[in-house]
């Protein structure tokens, strides 16, 4: 039983990180970049959407699966669509 909650604690952390943004498959943000990361530290929407709510100031990510990159921004300018990409965008409260 023990087992079963280690293996799901790093799913609900996740869905608790995404009630902060709202998730938009198939988009990419433009604004002004923080930080681009490539590593496959990096490499999924779940990883570059925790590393995005470490850092203070970013209001969205895009994660671009083709590319395998990881870009967070501390401004949006626009947002366009983009098949390869996922994007979050911090919720307005």
């Amino acid at each position: 039983m023990k087992n079963i909650f280690l293996s799901i604690l790093p799913i609900l952390s996740i869905i608790a990180f995404a009630d902060d943004y709202e998730i938009k498959e198939g988009y990419a943000v433009s604004g002004k970049i923080s930080s681009v990361k490539t590593s496959s530290k990096y490499a999924s929407v779940e990883k570059c959407m925790s590393f995005a709510t470490k850092r203070e100031g970013i209001v969205a990510f895009t994660f671009d699966s083709k590319k395998d990159k990881c870009t967070i921004y501390k401004t949006i300018r626009s947002v366009k669509e983009d098949a390869s990409s996922t994007s979050g965008m911090i919720e307005e409260s």
